[in-house]
């Protein structure tokens, strides 16, 4: 999984808001300048943490971008799923059924079992967490493996030296 710049920035303007009292209002230009974040980019980010319910916007004079809730009720989930959506590690996590080979894949419970740990990680950190700089290691539970389904069979012939089929020294 790779994060974009978005929710990078998405982060760093929750993170701001959570370290001012809760209900100040602050202005995004200032956001900007003080988190390096590019103004072209704060807008659209602000309106998609607006739509997801974790900030409000106040116009007027006196207007700006305040946290909707207190930080210890915003995870660090909620803020990159608002930017990114849900969080797969693997492509057919997003698309059940595409891949022939998804049942019985030990490779996909691998993947199954690091998101999940990932998502507990970002649902367990809330921004007040993160505000004073501590957080609480999550751990998923583990489970047992998916029995392997139907491999490609490996002529003995085709492994060369290596222990790989069809690769040579």
């Amino acid at each position: 999984m790779h994060l974009t710049r978005q929710s990078d920035y998405a982060v760093r303007a929750v993170l701001h808001l959570s370290a001012l009292p809760y209900g100040e209002v602050f202005q995004t230009k200032d956001i900007a300048a003080h988190e390096e974040i590019p103004g072209k980019y704060l807008p659209s980010i602000i309106r998609t943490l607006a739509r997801a319910g974790i900030i409000r916007t106040l116009r007027g004079n006196q207007g700006g971008v305040m946290l909707s809730r207190p930080p210890e009720e915003i995870s660090l989930r909620e803020v990159i799923e608002a930017i990114e959506g849900p969080i797969m590690l693997v492509q057919c996590q997003r698309e059940p059924g595409r891949c022939s080979l998804q049942d019985g894949c030990s490779f996909l419970a691998v993947c199954e079992d690091m998101q999940d740990m990932m998502v507990n990680q970002m649902e367990g950190t809330t921004f007040a967490d993160l505000t004073v700089g501590t957080y609480v290691e999550a751990k998923a539970p583990r489970r047992a493996a998916k029995p392997p389904g139907k491999a490609p069979m490996v002529d003995s012939s085709q492994i060369k030296s290596g222990g790989r089929p069809g690769r040579s020294v």
